[in-house]
């Protein structure tokens, strides 16, 4: 089964650049994009440098190896802070925008079957198993394991897949993150700078190998990573028929009509299934959505159409949130709705749409006397307009965004079966980006088949390339 539960989730990958984009297909639409780049990840583990105290905020700012100054709570650590202090420290969200990450002190390393907590003075020796698992003999066999394993102070909290994991991939795993912990350890008893310690999964291989190992369907375009997933699902003693390769003339994302959801997400402007429309304008402080009839016929009574489109932009809204990866506040201007037995069928069909993120995740203030509809959702990351486009006021590809672009098009272009030996012509800032990029030579040589050749055009703007036959 997949990660969907009743749902029929399949998992795209496309690896072919030096990002790797990562689609979730539930019933034949897209439902979420990941866009993963390397760089920070929730969970990381850090010997940072208290660099300022803010008491107005009950909290301090501290100094981080390759990252911006992360916002560590009072509350999240034990024990007094004052400047210049060596603090071990766990990424808990990503930064975003201007924002640096925030912080904890309360450490957990995560590993795919479980979750190390190793400074657990006050439950220290717990172990958690999964609710899912039933077997009374399997539940005793873990915890005769686990506590032979664990020390006064730690404490375990198994996953699901541990429970049909080998003991000894298990003790294998325990060891690691235990490493992890006493290399933050030997860290902070000689600091000398700031200094990234344990380079958690990402958000992106923490969805991607959980839904291989749980059998769900997964197709890859890009041959690195898929020998990576299927060296992992062998070494585990997983089967890897689930795991398929593309291998097409044509990309991944193309054959599966995916880069048009993403064209489509980029733009303000969606239509609902059925008929109307939305609007989606995203600002600084505020995402508003407004919700559109034109061209819905679906029932000549004004009031009756009202609220079907109406319910029908709900679902459309909470995707194109969770596409979009919009967080914060969103103030959402539906169709007048004709009593309050509407507004809470319409706010029902937000509340289903978001599931699981209703716990935690969003928060509804309901109807303003306007009748405008407002709701909060938490920031996860980088909105894929920003990833994308930047943060200028005329959008245009990143420079990163620009470079993957152009690897994944000359990757297409020579896919259809354009042989030969060919310059690639580029903008020049993309020209320097590429000759320091070595993953990036490396995908243009594989597929040009010899060392890329590459040209300054001042003519050409950001993302756009021309490949001269040699």
């Amino acid at each position: 089964m997949g990660t969907g539960g009743t749902h029929t989730d399949r998992l795209l990958i496309d690896a072919v650049a030096c990002e790797r984009r990562i689609a979730l297909i539930r019933d034949e639409r897209l439902l979420r994009l990941w866009i993963d780049r390397g760089g920070p990840a929730r969970f990381d583990l850090h010997l940072g440098r208290v660099s300022k105290i803010l008491p107005e905020m009950a909290a301090a700012m501290v100094a981080l190896d390759g990252v911006a100054d992360g916002l560590l709570p009072f509350d999240r650590i034990d024990g007094p802070l004052h400047e210049g202090q060596w603090v071990i420290v766990q990424i808990s969200r990503l930064g975003f925008e201007d924002k640096g990450p925030k912080l904890t002190g309360r450490i957990a390393i995560e590993g795919l079957g479980m979750i190390l907590r190793p400074r657990e003075t006050k439950s220290g020796g717990l172990i958690e198993l999964p609710r899912k698992l039933k077997d009374d003999d399997r539940r005793a066999a873990l915890l005769s394991l686990f506590k032979g394993l664990c020390g006064r102070d730690e404490s375990i909290t198994l996953r699901s897949l541990a429970i049909d994991s080998d003991d000894a991939a298990l003790v294998g795993e325990f060891k690691q993150l235990r490493a992890a912990w006493a290399q933050a350890e030997a860290a902070q008893k000689s600091p000398s700078k700031p200094e990234l310690v344990f380079k958690a999964l990402s958000d992106a291989d923490q969805l991607i190998e959980r839904h291989v190992m749980d059998g769900g369907e997964c197709i890859v375009d890009g041959v690195d990573e898929f020998v990576r997933l299927r060296g992992m699902l062998l070494a585990r003693g997983y089967d890897d028929g689930h795991l398929v390769r593309h291998d097409a003339s044509r990309l991944l994302f193309d054959d599966q009509d995916i880069e048009d959801d993403i064209a489509t997400a980029l733009q303000p402007r969606v239509e609902i299934p059925g008929g109307g429309w939305i609007a989606i304008e995203q600002t600084t402080a505020l995402c508003a959505i407004d919700v559109n009839a034109a061209g819905s016929d679906a029932d000549r009574d004004a009031i009756r159409r009202a609220e079907q489109v109406n319910l029908r932009a709900a679902d459309e809204i909470v995707r194109q949130l969770k596409l979009r990866n919009i967080g914060g506040l969103v103030v959402i201007d539906p169709l007048r709705m004709a009593g309050k037995a509407a507004r809470d069928r319409f706010e029902a069909a937000l509340r289903d749409a978001f599931g699981p993120e209703m716990i935690g995740a969003v928060q509804f203030g309901g109807f303003t006397r306007l009748g405008l509809f407002e709701l909060s959702r938490q920031r996860g990351g980088t909105a894929l307009a920003e990833l994308m486009q930047g943060s200028q006021p005329d959008p245009m590809p990143t420079l990163a965004g620009a470079l993957n672009n152009i690897l994944r098009s000359v990757v297409r272009d020579l896919r259809a079966g354009q042989g030969g030996r060919y310059r690639l012509c580029v903008a020049p800032d993309l020209v320097h980006a590429l000759a320091t990029d070595r993953h990036g030579q490396q995908i243009l040589e594989r597929a040009m088949g010899m060392a890329p050749e590459m040209a300054a055009d001042e003519t050409l703007l950001r993302g756009d390339y021309r490949l001269e036959k040699i």
